[in-house]
């Protein structure tokens, strides 16, 4: 784990405001309006492997305790860094969750931006983020999706989940389970937020999304790949229970599911395993194919996380609380 504290590039508008006030009101007033300029462009993270989560706005007389070069942060703050300068002065990250991709040298971020609507309320939405590999300096915007009041989130079962509003799904991947926890956890709240204000398409709500689809300039590859659509499966449908007393064959894989996992994940760095290696790991130990479980494995997967993730001292006297998000 990681903090980390990046500097937003003043607007000009920012930038004139302190130089004017250094021109009128002499060079001491001048200072101290430029380190204030600076404290408001700042912004802190908590890092994990693959996830970044906006802790606080502005300067913090704690920032000392800021570690850029931790070893949980690997290239996130330097795209992190990156992502910023995108995003219009008003607006904010409040995760970035490391994406894995079919290409094996692009990386992809799902990031969740928020800001203040017309109605003085948070809105959020969710953009795509492409860099052509790890190295660049760069990024592009290939997915834009407002998060309205009828979002729904649903585990894929296969290390990842898909996100559905307005007759629109995107399907993400994050590269960890620690990366995927930390992604459900945040958009549970912000789907929960469009839920209470009621947001819908054609509303006074997210209106500024507009900026963003303007500047989508992604590869057709990359944008291709944020609108991949989920594989069409035909279910069965269950077969009558002719002995209600005695579990299933089903219960009785899922019971020892249970106690195989757990003590699988009790032994793996889970900022650095994904939900299929987990799962894979477990087929081997059991001798048998899980692919109808998925499903049931992920969810069980976070019940297990949550169980095991107790609270991370951050600051003296501040704690970083998980609790288990809801599942849809």
């Amino acid at each position: 784990m990681a903090l980390v504290t990046l500097q937003r590039s003043p607007t000009p508008s920012a930038a004139s405001t302190a130089s004017t006030a250094t021109t009128n009101a002499g060079e001491d007033f001048g200072s101290d309006d430029e380190r204030r300029l600076n404290q408001s462009l700042s912004e802190s993270f908590f890092m994990v492997k693959g996830a970044a989560l906006f802790l606080q706005q502005g300067s913090s007389p704690l920032s000392q305790k800021v570690h850029p070069h931790h070893k949980h942060a690997g290239d996130l703050p330097r795209h992190l860094q990156v992502m910023i300068n995108l995003l219009r002065s008003e607006d904010r990250i409040k995760l970035a969750v490391r994406l894995e991709s079919a290409w094996s040298d692009r990386v992809r971020y799902m990031v969740v931006v928020y800001s203040n609507g017309r109605q003085d309320t948070e809105e959020n939405i969710l953009l795509g983020m492409d860099f052509t590999n790890k190295e660049s300096k760069n990024c592009s915007i290939g997915m834009v999706l407002p998060l309205w009041s009828d979002t729904k989130i649903h585990l894929d079962g296969d290390g990842g989940f898909s996100v559905t509003t307005a007759g629109k799904t995107r399907i993400f991947k994050p590269v960890s389970v620690q990366a995927m926890w930390s992604a459900l956890q945040i958009l549970h709240k912000v789907s929960e937020v469009s839920r209470r204000y009621n947001y819908f398409p054609g509303g006074m709500s997210l209106t500024w999304t507009g900026f963003y689809e303007s500047c989508i300039s992604s590869d057709q590859s990359c944008i291709n790949e944020w609108n991949t659509m989920r594989d069409l499966e035909t279910t069965r449908p269950d077969s009558p229970a002719l002995f209600v007393d005695k579990p299933t064959e089903r219960e009785r894989t899922e019971r020892l599911v249970k106690t195989k996992l757990r003590s699988i994940m009790m032994y793996k760095d889970l900022e650095n395993i994904t939900s299929k290696e987990i799962r894979t790991e477990l087929e081997q130990h059991m001798n048998c194919n899980l692919k109808e479980y998925k499903e049931f494995i992920d969810n069980e997967m976070l019940l297990i996380l949550g169980q095991m993730d107790k609270a991370s001292l951050i600051f003296d006297h501040l704690y970083l609380v998980r609790s288990t998000p809801g599942i849809y």
